[in-house]
């Protein structure tokens, strides 16, 4: 596979999450089954986050892992959206000569939906201008 930099991490990153989760997975599994097999007393303390995948968190997310808040704001109701989503990684625009504070100021600036890019407002029930950020 030909890959950029920024995918292979995101691969690698990826492929060591989901083998980490993995291996729990099946350490969950020979536990269950020495316990059923054992005295039946005990518990293996590890009934959160069994759920699925998403909910394991491994040393990958732990120092990778973020989120970010997307807040949608209605410019006639002021109603405010929000929306947290994981990441492990951003994509920001780098400039020449410039810090890295600046460049996630860049990021982070707030943008205004008008025209064709007005967002549904839940309030006003219909499309309206707003600010993102």
């Amino acid at each position: 596979m030909q890959q950029d930099a920024h995918e292979f991490l995101n691969y690698l990153l990826n492929t060591i999450a989901d083998l980490l989760q993995e291996e729990k997975s099946q350490e969950r599994q020979q536990n269950g089954k020495l316990l059923q097999n054992g005295s039946g007393g005990g518990s293996d303390g590890g009934g959160e986050g069994e759920g699925g995948k998403e909910t394991q968190q491994t040393w990958v997310h732990e120092i990778f892992q973020g989120t970010l808040t997307n807040e949608t704001r209605c410019l006639n109701c002021e109603a405010v959206s929000s929306k947290d989503e994981d990441f492990l990684d951003l994509s920001v625009d780098v400039e020449q000569n410039t810090s890295i504070t600046h460049c996630l100021r860049g990021f982070s600036n707030t943008e205004t939906l008008c025209s064709e890019y007005k967002y549904y407002c839940e309030q006003c029930r219909s499309k309206q201008e707003g600010q993102k950020r």
